[in-house]
Order: C-alpha cells, then sequence, then structure tokens
C-alpha cells in the first residue's frame, strides 16, 4: 500500500491596516497573518505542526513574529481592521 504524507502551509489574515513599521520608521500598511504548517494524509490536512503569527510591512518587507500574548495586545491595540490594504 502506499502512503501519500506531506506538508501544507495554511495562510490566514488576522489583520490589516496601517501601523508604524519599526525599520523605516513610517506610516504604512501593514498585515498580521497566521501561518499554519499542517502533516497532510492523502493530502488532507490531519495535524498542525507549527504555527506562526507575522506582522509584514508592506513598504519595506519587514517581517515581525509575534506569540500569542502579542498578537492579542496587537490586536487590542491596533483597532479594528482595515482589509483594503
Amino acid at each position: 500500500m502506499i502512503w501519500l504524507i506531506g506538508w501544507k502551509t495554511i495562510i490566514k489574515r488576522l489583520w490589516a491596516g496601517l501601523h508604524t513599521c519599526r525599520r523605516c520608521l513610517g506610516h504604512h500598511p501593514h498585515d498580521l497573518q497566521e501561518r499554519t504548517e499542517w502533516g497532510t494524509l492523502f493530502f488532507v490536512p490531519l495535524v498542525p505542526l507549527r504555527r506562526e503569527r507575522i506582522l509584514t510591512c508592506s513598504y519595506c518587507g519587514l517581517e515581525t513574529r509575534l506569540s500569542k500574548a502579542e498578537t492579542g495586545q496587537f490586536m487590542e491595540m491596533a483597532g479594528p481592521p482595515d482589509l483594503r490594504y
């Protein structure tokens, strides 16, 4: 019997809007994404292997990894998302 195993990354957008970047110090559009890597069997995601939350500046490309607690604090501080960006 042949077993088809592998992994798949699923990206979920949690927040988008204007935020001050740590590198370029400008007030530019940012995306907050949750990337989850899943173990798959026959192309069906079964087990989450790794989960990371990343805040990305769309101007300079700086990616900042956030913990779950930091993500909650950021979403409270940043306000409602503006998904136009």
